[in-house]
Parts: C-alpha cells; sequence; structure tokens
C-alpha cells in the first residue's frame, strides 16, 4: 500500500509504504484456534482407541501454526517513509518506531527503476547517493511499485 502526501507549495513530500495484509490478527487467532478444536477431536477419538501419541504430535502441528503465522504478521508490518524536504531525501524503516534510517542530499540523490531479469517479476526501485543505493518497496507487489514510480515522478520533477 501506497500513501503519498504531497505539500508542493513548501517542496516538501512524504511517501508511506507498507505491504499489503491480506487477514488481521483476530482473524488468524481465529483460524488456528478452529483449526487446534479439530486436531484436538481428532486426537481424542484416537486417544479413546488406544492411540495416545497422537496428542503431542496435534500440539505441535498447532504450535508450529501459530509460529508461521506470527513471522508471517510481523512481517506485514513493516513500515517505510520517505521523506523528501528541500534539502534532502530520508528513507525509514521499522515496525513498531524508526529502526533504521538513510539520509541522501536532494541534489545528489538519483531514484531509478530496474527492469525484472525474468518474466512476472516485479520492477526495481532504487536510490542512489555517492556510490550508496537502497532499495525501496522491496515487500510492495507489482501494482504497489508502478503506484510508487508514478509518485516519485510526481514528487521529483514537481
Amino acid at each position: 500500500m501506497v500513501s503519498t502526501n504531497i505539500d508542493e507549495d513548501a517542496g516538501l513530500a512524504t511517501i508511506v509504504l507498507r505491504p499489503n495484509n491480506s487477514a488481521s490478527w483476530r482473524f488468524n487467532m481465529i483460524i488456528v484456534s478452529s483449526l487446534a478444536l479439530i486436531a484436538f477431536c481428532i486426537s481424542t477419538f484416537f486417544a479413546l482407541q488406544g492411540l495416545w501419541l497422537i496428542f503431542p504430535f496435534a500440539g505441535l502441528e498447532i504450535v508450529f501454526l501459530f509460529f508461521c503465522l506470527y513471522l508471517r504478521l510481523r512481517a506485514n508490518i513493516k513500515v517505510e517513509v520517505i521523506t523528501f524536504d528541500e534539502t534532502s531525501v530520508t528513507v525509514e524503516q521499522g515496525r513498531y518506531h524508526v529502526e533504521q534510517s538513510w539520509k541522501y542530499h536532494r541534489i545528489w540523490s538519483k531514484v531509478f527503476v530496474k527492469k525484472p531479469e525474468s518474466y512476472g517479476r516485479p520492477k526495481q526501485i532504487y536510490i542512489r547517493s555517492h556510490g550508496k543505493e537502497l532499495e525501496l518497496g522491496s515487500f510492495l507487489n507489482k501494482h504497489d511499485k508502478d503506484i510508487l514510480i508514478k509518485d516519485l515522478k510526481t514528487v521529483i520533477y514537481a
């Protein structure tokens, strides 16, 4: 998801990048709870038949599912903020607070797009200054990257 705020009078712009979230934490917990209930019912049936060893494996299956969903949702709260002011371009990344920050001189920085190496892959957007480059919006899908490219052109050429 790309949201852009441009103040043409002051020459300021802010672009906020977020990954697309298809499901909330609560919805995923409902899914995990439903699957845990089903696994508990099935393992209870087999435990009553004398196959009690199914209980620990059913529990491990649910814990593994929860862990995978947790990692995926944690990656989906990543935010990238690109700020253009009169003299600099600042890129900040983080989850709940700024974890990494890069600052470039606006005059010396260049934004460019690399075409994908194979068909079906999204484009890669980079900012470069003084031999250092940083990929912008690496987590965005193809459509959102096209929106980001359009917004960057609007900010740079305004």
